[in-house]
């Protein structure tokens, strides 16, 4: 009588207080001996009457011999994530706790593309990894905005105190909007939904793409992608780094003489990247790769003993350490420069010195024209490490 076996969509336990010696009964004591029907003298001299009731109700199947737990939300009684992800969504969604009351419409309604009404939502849940955000969920980081340094990175600061943000908002013919007496709330959420409630979809979404470049401000996008030559053995990689406005900073290339599977090599170059990106100091960086497994396994957190998967794990490891590194899947249209550099690395290989390892970083007035219709360096090598 411990266990939770009553039909029905609301209590499945017995309830309390029963007589005395109820709750040491099994169910099979509440059936006659000789054969699987309910001894309904004994359930109603037993039990409360609406307890009775829910026990008869109880349908009896012969050929069910021995207990089994049974997922109700599912008609097979076995159980699935997704069907438990729905269930816990509707608990929810329908607990005061987690319902926020604003106006998420107003948000919703926004002209403007998804990714800036996203960034309207995350904002006012809360979501954003800002660095007083990240110090409240103990990761060490250093607390000054890192445009101005001069006041603590929370929503507030970086999307209407900051200087490069109050300039931002007069740039974009917003500074009435920045300056009315009826947005001055100290709660970000709050001065968001006053903003959705008194003006114009139109604005919301030009205020929405404004506060979504803003956030991109100082990110760095990190192309990677790999090349093999077949008959070699070689694999190469080309990294590739670009600035918030999408301008070529520095190009990477390495190669190894390793006999692994496509996806190992598209993994190995993005742990790669992220050992990089975390030796050159970057700390908002998006890697974008066009191996839709690789993406599709990290967003999963899979798990596994292979060693793509071994590689994987020490993906999620680093960025879980850099709450501010994120990845994002690319077609290979517009990976077109790291792919040029993947495949020049081969051709650079020539040099025959065993275990070589090319580093090139173009000069920010170097360019890599059309995204590799021409091979790559048309700008300056600064530097060429051997190791």
């Amino acid at each position: 009588m411990h266990d939770p076996w009553l039909r029905g969509s609301a209590n499945r336990w017995v309830s309390s207080p029963q007589p005395a010696g109820v709750y040491q009964l099994s169910v099979r004591d509440l059936l006659h001996d000789n054969y699987k029907a309910w001894n309904i003298v004994k359930v109603r001299n037993l039990f409360s009457r609406d307890v009775a009731e829910k026990i008869l109700e109880t349908p009896l199947v012969s050929s069910v011999r021995e207990d089994k737990v049974v997922w109700d939300e599912e008609r097979n009684g076995c159980y699935s994530v997704k069907s438990g992800y729905k269930l816990v969504m509707r608990y929810l969604i329908g607990s005061d706790k987690y319902h926020v009351l604003g106006n998420w419409n107003g948000i919703w309604k926004a002209q403007a593309p998804h990714k800036a009404r996203h960034l309207l939502w995350r904002l006012c849940r809360g979501c954003l990894p800002t660095r007083s955000r990240l110090l409240e969920r103990r990761v060490e980081c250093t607390l000054n905005c890192p445009v101005c340094d001069e006041e603590i990175e929370d929503e507030l600061h970086i999307f209407f105190r900051c200087a490069v943000a109050r300039d931002s908002w007069s740039a974009a013919g917003l500074s009435s909007v920045l300056h009315n007496a009826t947005y001055q709330q100290t709660n970000v959420m709050d001065r968001i939904f006053a903003m959705c409630s008194n003006e114009s979809s139109d604005t919301v979404g030009r205020m929405a793409m404004l506060l979504w470049c803003i956030w991109q401000n100082h990110w760095v996008k990190f192309n990677v992608d790999v090349a093999f030559v077949s008959g070699t053995g070689r694999t190469s990689m080309g990294l590739c780094f670009r600035d918030n406005s999408g301008h070529f900073m520095a190009g990477m290339t390495q190669w190894q003489q390793t006999v692994i599977s496509s996806v190992e090599r598209e993994s190995w170059a993005l742990l790669l990247a992220m050992e990089e990106a975390r030796h050159r100091g970057l700390n908002r960086v998006q890697f974008e790769s066009d191996s839709k497994v690789l993406i599709e396994a990290i967003h999963m957190k899979c798990r596994g003993n292979s060693e793509f998967l071994s590689i994987v794990h020490d993906i999620l490891s680093l960025m879980s350490s850099f709450i501010n590194f994120e990845v994002k899947f690319v077609r290979r249209q517009t990976n077109l420069v790291a792919h040029t550099l993947a495949r020049a690395a081969n051709s650079w290989a020539s040099f025959h010195r065993s275990g070589c390892c090319w580093r090139h970083e173009i000069a920010k007035s170097g360019a890599l024209f059309d995204y590799g219709r021409q091979m790559v360096l048309e700008a300056c090598v600064k530097w060429v490490v051997f190791g």
